[in-house]
């Protein structure tokens, strides 16, 4: 049972001791102790079960610098001073004697009326450590006191000097508050342990990871399955950062947390299992925040990352390797697009990315696949725009038959299954394609060979499109139940000229890293950066990075000024002359000129070119193959 020990110097504080601890039934152990020997004599008291240590003096300080058991010192009440000084005027003839008291830092009550009260000059020395402890003596006795009072070394000095001493004894009331403050502590302690042994049941009789930080984020508690699943030991984890132990939290998420704010929910996945990860705060009832819980909750799925195959490699489709950590996003636009996708990630429904031609549409993709249930799965990237329109059908749902292996053939929606589909350019396909991947996707439902049947497959569906599907459905050129199917769980990509702070991060590290792939170390002067930083760019990040391979592969000098860009830049993207514009081949038809008149317009962009005409890219298509018109 846990018990208080107090541990006083002389016998006499003992047995006064024992007269004030009467009734006090925590307190079952009071002993004389030598203070060469309080490390031992407190070690063994713990030993026996003692939760709280009542101590005094420089033995109250060596006993905690050893220990993390709380400690109560004994402190001088305003009578036991008074008294002290009182025995302090029986030694003196001075009728006001100029008294020094060594006290360690935490022993004294309030003494600035002292003097008035006791008709003394009393000077207090105090001492925080033990080093400092012979110290303060000596400058005690160099003050020329007429009475020094304080512990034994204190008494010891004092009577090596010749200089009239005192024992720094207490008064009752001094026991009686320590016995009061040790039974509060002894009881907060038995809380304590109480609220302590509920959270280890909690964290250790159910299927879940926990990790409990305090309110600077660091690790304090991790139970067994956490442990298993990360491969660590708690003394292993104490004290580390939660992200340093959880890499997928940003620490920006994990102080808004700590600051008092919502749960904050998401997927991760550690040592190849995904989890659902939900990050708590702990509040008391006054408002203080107290730290957080991260509870992780396994996601069985049907297919798991095989340990063996290297990093970023996926079972089936494309490799997957990027996360959120990997998309630019100081802008509030592109932050936005971030968030957005983060959270549509634990979605299972399907997800819209609109955005220009060379955005991070790709990239944004491969991290909402990553942060998703479905990420030990493959990533399958089809790009609508290569089908011709009669293969679309077959390559999207299969044709139904079973292969050599007995497996029937359902497209890359089988490919893809218990992975993430992502269908490039989805305004290309045809209308009746459109509606066979609206029934897909929410009925689970498919035609082919001309019968509709049942396809069981487990695929997230991640469209993409340059051009605005609702313009496009509004017009009836993109149906209008897929639209709104996809619409829900949109994500619009700004192009990078309205993101002119990710603008000026990206131009930076894309030429720092061309400079180091050519081992050509060029620097871009503070002009020639606000020239590129003036640019529109079109093209976006594919038309920096090639902008940038020719601009470090043709410098001539390892500064690159403004002059150099725009030369650069005019010889690459040439300012288009509206006469060239319409300078065509004059056995053109006059539909096969207006349709590539438009194309010119729009840099050959059949998308925009078709929204311009007002057709469909399908038929777009179809009339540039029949007229035979080059791009």
């Amino acid at each position: 049972m846990n018990h208080i020990a107090m541990l006083l110097p002389r016998e006499e504080l003992v047995r006064q001791a024992r007269e004030q601890a009467r009734g006090h039934d925590s307190v079952t152990e009071i002993r004389c102790i030598a203070t060469e020997h309080a490390v031992e004599e407190a070690r063994a008291s713990i030993g026996r079960g003692a939760a709280v240590l009542i101590a005094r003096g420089l033995q109250a300080l060596r006993i905690r610098e050893h220990f993390n058991v709380p400690v109560v010192s004994v402190r001088l009440t305003a009578q036991g001073i008074g008294l002290l000084l009182r025995k302090a005027h029986q030694l003196t003839q001075n009728p006001r004697p100029r008294v020094a008291m060594v006290v360690v830092n935490d022993m004294l009550c309030d003494t600035s009326c002292c003097n008035l009260l006791f008709n003394v000059d009393l000077q207090i020395f105090v001492y925080r450590t033990e080093e400092e402890y012979a110290k303060v003596n000596r400058e005690a006795l160099s003050s020329n006191p007429d009475v020094i009072i304080g512990g034994d070394k204190t008494v010891e000095m004092a009577r090596q000097a010749g200089a009239a001493c005192l024992f720094l004894d207490f008064s009752d009331d001094s026991f009686q508050d320590a016995i009061q403050n040790a039974e509060t502590v002894l009881q907060a302690d038995e809380m304590n342990q109480r609220a302590n042994a509920q959270i280890d049941a909690l964290l250790n009789n159910t299927t879940n990871g926990y990790i409990q930080v305090n309110r600077a984020g660091k690790v304090v508690n991790c139970n067994e399955i956490m442990l298993k699943d990360l491969g660590a030991t708690l003394e292993s984890l104490k004290g580390r950062p939660l992200q340093e132990v959880i890499p997928g939290l940003e620490p920006e998420v994990i102080e808004t947390v700590l600051q008092g704010g919502s749960s904050y929910s998401t997927f991760l996945h550690i040592h190849y299992q995904a989890m659902v990860a939900i990050l708590a705060p702990i509040r008391l009832e006054n408002g203080k925040m107290e730290g957080a819980i991260l509870s992780c909750h396994k996601v069985h799925r049907t297919i798991q990352l095989d340990p063996a195959v290297e990093d970023g490699q996926m079972l089936s489709g494309n490799l997957a390797q990027r996360t959120f950590d990997n998309v630019h996003h100081r802008s509030p636009l592109m932050s936005r697009a971030v968030d957005e996708a983060r959270l549509f990630s634990q979605s299972e429904g399907p997800i819209l990315l609109s955005g220009p031609q060379g955005s991070e549409i790709r990239l944004l993709a491969q991290c909402i696949h990553n942060n998703s249930a479905n990420a030990t799965g493959p990533l399958v990237q089809l790009n609508c725009a290569t089908m011709e329109p009669d293969e679309q059908m077959t390559t999207l749902f299969g044709t139904g038959y079973k292969n050599k292996d007995g497996e029937v053939d359902l497209g890359v929606f089988g490919i893809a299954e218990n992975g993430t589909l992502m269908l490039q350019e989805i305004d290309k396909l045809s209308y009746t394609v459109q509606s066979n991947i609206y029934q897909a996707v929410r009925y689970r439902r498919v035609i082919q060979r001309n019968l509709e049947r049942p396809i069981h497959v487990n695929t997230r569906l991640i469209a993409t499109s340059e051009v605005d599907l609702w313009d496009l459905a509004c017009e009836g050129r993109f149906r209008s139940d897929l639209y709104y199917l996809l619409a829900g769980l949109r994500i619009d990509l700004p192009p990078l000229k309205k993101r002119p702070e990710d603008l000026a991060d990206i131009l930076k590290k894309t030429f720092e890293e061309t400079c180091e792939t050519f081992h050509r170390y060029h620097v871009i002067t503070s002009g020639g950066m606000q020239l590129l930083q003036s640019y529109d760019w079109p093209g976006n990040i594919i038309q920096v990075n090639s902008f940038m391979e020719r601009l470090v592969l043709t410098a001539t000098h390892r500064s690159i000024d403004e002059s150099a860009i725009r030369h650069l830049w005019q010889q690459m993207f040439p300012a288009r002359d509206p006469v060239e514009e319409t300078r065509l081949p004059s056995n053109q038809s006059r539909e096969a000129q207006r349709i590539a008149q438009a194309l010119a317009r729009n840099d050959g962009n059949r998308a925009l070119t078709a929204q311009e005409l007002g057709i469909s890219t399908t038929t777009l298509w179809r009339k540039i193959k029949k007229l035979g018109i080059e791009q």
